[in-house]
């Protein structure tokens, strides 16, 4: 396994702190990397639906209508 050091300010060190405490980890080290296997995973899914869309042919244009709808719901959730 390989180690790296990043520094942190205090406030965002405090904040990672709680969380990896809150979530169960041992360490605040175990938690991070834990966020950034995460991440990984996450990418690697969006990139998949990414390579679907393109590959499921051609888009069709949307109306106003549908459009509105999007930013209805959109705006419900704020």
């Amino acid at each position: 396994m390989s180690t790296i050091s990043v520094s942190l300010p205090d406030a965002v060190m405090m904040d990672v702190t709680e969380r990896a405490q809150k979530n169960g980890f041992t360490d605040v080290g175990e938690f991070v990397s834990q966020m950034i296997a995460k991440i990984s995973d996450r990418q690697r899914y969006v990139e998949i639906l990414a390579i679907e869309g393109v590959n499921s042919g051609p888009s069709e244009p949307w109306d106003p209508e549908e459009i509105e709808a999007i930013r209805d719901r959109l705006r419900s959730k704020h």
